[in-house]
């Protein structure tokens, strides 16, 4: 369902109410926006992230730290 608003000074939009609660969006919160395919997206950080972090999950093994995972060994230098 699409809803018709206008933009104010500033380039201010207000977001409808039926949007906010169905994004549960609260005052003061970040969002994320982009641009796909000539229409402007509007996201919760907040969902963005988890997104992020199940995808994460998705492919990161519970055995030992992503940070040890991702990062090469370091060649120890022999200093005789």
């Amino acid at each position: 369902m699409a809803i018709r608003t206008k933009i104010t000074a500033g380039g201010k939009v207000s977001i409808p109410s039926i949007y906010r609660k169905r994004l549960e969006l609260r005052e003061g919160e970040e969002v994320l926006m982009e641009i796909q395919e000539g229409q402007l997206i509007i996201s919760s950080l907040r969902t963005s992230l988890l997104k992020a972090r199940n995808l994460i999950n998705k492919y990161h093994s519970k055995k030992g730290s992503l940070d040890e995972q991702l990062t090469p060994p370091q060649k120890e230098e022999n200093n005789e």
